[in-house]
């Protein structure tokens, strides 16, 4: 992975935002940050955080230690310096003290302790990018990274090929506990460069936002290279049956209204896109798929926006798309069976969860590729990167080992969590929004205005 670091750049991004009354240590903060942000390989759609702990005024014009952390909302690629609330540094870190800490709680007194009341909320990993001394703390969801430690033996293969530059994490959800464990980590290993978080992502930092930068790319660096040691190729096989399989638009208008969500007279409806690439095929066509592609997300925030796993469909043979369909719809409803019976496993009732839809997010097309599901066109797209991400952490893993998620219990918890669901936010729907709205004449300024109208 190539450092993208230019003296010259974080020089600019310093003269910008200075103008705007943002101090040197935010703006190096706002550069680095798209810096990691820009690339897929590290983040997506608003996963992964930084912060930078700095000086700000209050409204007194006292001056107030802070952590200016990456705030819910804000996607690292194009972060803006309103992107990254202050959030009053002493009173966050006196929370290590405390045996534990609820949601709730949390969130409160990170609301409580911004120096703007309208700012966004701070990340669910404020407090352990609080926790953590250094200056500049970055964190990502690496793909290389990922794919060592979602193995069996994860833990010893990051530990031999880390050695003392980083130190080990077990898998905790995020929040309070993760930020304590953390927290307890470094104390014991004070002068490692990152924190492998097993089965989730990867911490640096640093004193400067070079060095914090600098350490994530040569931390990602030395996994892709162990990546390619020892790997077998073709890692799929993706043998097909010998049957023509019909092309995504013949199927594609069918599935979707396999998918609508029937409540009585009423239908919810989805949005829908397709992705295929050979590598892409050779997983969805694998003999194994059924095992490597059951396990869970590559990392626990992905299944807010594809589910916990995909459903498989039948090869659609070109000549026999009834049958074709007649498997789907039979898939598809063992998919939601499924998942219902999955919520009831693992849904507490001294603390139960709200139920999601049970419609699958993502559909794997042996022979073709795979469709991508949303409530919108926008919602389908992030979900076909995020799935087209984690067949590149899949075939990674499968490459050098086996592939392994976390626990079904512990995938429940994540994707029910409500600070997560935030993350999807709750905008309003349009009266049309997931319909399909045909005009006859749209060629002419009458037809442009409806097109309009209805958009």
């Amino acid at each position: 992975m190539k450092n993208l670091w230019s003296d010259r750049d974080a020089r600019a991004y310093v003269q910008r935002y200075r103008a705007q009354g943002v101090n040197a240590d935010v703006a190096r903060r706002v550069y680095t940050t798209r810096l990691l942000g820009g690339d897929p390989r590290l983040v997506l759609h608003g996963g992964g955080n930084t912060s930078v702990k700095t000086v700000a005024s209050d409204v007194t014009g006292e001056s107030v230690d802070v952590l200016c952390v990456k705030g819910s909302g804000w996607d690292m690629g194009d972060i803006e310096p309103r992107g990254l609330p202050a959030v009053r540094l002493e009173p966050l870190r006196e929370l290590i003290a405390l045996d534990g800490l609820d949601d709730a709680e949390m969130v409160n007194v990170q609301r409580r302790n911004l120096l703007d009341s309208n700012a966004p909320n701070p990340s669910v990993e404020t407090l352990l990018h609080a926790f953590l001394p250094h200056k500049f703390v970055d964190h990502t969801h690496s793909t290389a990274v990922l794919a060592l430690t979602d193995q069996p033996d994860g833990a010893a293969i990051c530990r031999d090929l880390y050695g003392e530059r980083a130190t080990l994490v077990p898998y905790i959800m995020p929040g309070f506990a993760l930020a304590k464990a953390c927290a307890r980590v470094h104390a014991r290993h004070s002068d490692v460069q990152g924190l492998i978080l097993l089965k989730h992502g990867i911490f640096t930092f640093g004193e400067s936002a070079e060095e914090a930068y600098g350490r994530m790319i040569d931390l990602v660096t030395l996994a892709e290279r162990r990546l390619r040691t020892g790997r077998r190729n073709p890692v799929f096989a993706g043998r097909g049956s010998g049957t023509r399989v019909a092309a995504a638009a013949d199927i594609a208008p069918r599935l979707r209204g396999l998918l609508a969500q029937r409540e009585g007279n009423l239908r919810t409806r989805f949005v829908m896109t397709f992705r295929t690439s050979p590598s892409i095929r050779r997983f969805v066509s694998d003999p194994a798929a059924k095992r490597f592609s059951q396990q869970g997300t590559v990392t626990p925030d992905h299944a807010i926006r594809i589910k916990p796993k995909p459903v498989i469909l039948p090869a659609p043979a070109r000549d026999n798309l009834d049958g074709f369909f007649r498997g789907a719809e039979r898939a598809i409803a063992r998919y939601e069976d499924s998942y219902r019976a999955y919520f009831a496993r693992h849904n507490d009732p001294a603390d139960p969860r709200t139920p999601l839809d049970p419609a699958p997010r993502v559909l794997l097309v042996p022979g073709l590729g795979f469709f991508a599901v949303g409530v919108n066109a926008w919602a389908a797209e992030i979900a076909a990167d995020v799935y087209a991400n984690n067949i590149d952490v899949i075939t990674d893993a499968e490459a050098i080992g086996r592939f392994r998620s976390i626990t079904e219990a512990q995938m429940f918890e994540i994707e029910h969590w409500s600070l997560e669901q935030a993350k999807l936010g709750a905008a309003k729907e349009k009266a049309l929004a997931r319909q399909v709205v045909a005009i006859t004449g749209a060629g002419g300024a009458i037809g442009q205005a409806t097109a309009c109208a209805f958009a």
